[in-house]
């Protein structure tokens, strides 16, 4: 199966929330549920501008199943200015390469 059948037949619910602002920067976190079960989330920041990705993070047995890629996708929708990929770990930088 590739990916974009693994992401085509996962019912996600995605949901966004703004969690907190301070000295400019409003944090926010788009998560990701599999019925009523956490699967994943994306922690970004809106600053001066532009989207900052904070931290992404899926459960380890939801892993490569493009959970990351559709709260990316969504970020897509609601993001400021330009997205800006910082401090990634080698499968992170993969990750953002294979976007």
């Amino acid at each position: 199966m590739n990916w974009l059948m693994k992401i085509a037949e996962l019912p996600l619910r995605i949901t966004e929330e703004c969690t907190g602002y301070h000295h400019g920067q409003t944090n926010c976190l788009i998560s990701a549920y599999l019925e009523d079960r956490f699967v994943g989330s994306l922690a970004f920041a809106l600053f001066r501008g532009n989207t900052h990705i904070r931290h992404v993070e899926v459960v380890k047995d939801m892993r490569r199943m493009g959970i990351a890629t559709q709260l990316y996708r969504k970020l897509e929708e609601v993001k400021e200015g330009e997205i800006i990929h910082s401090m990634q770990t080698p499968n992170g930088a993969d990750w953002v390469n294979s976007l």
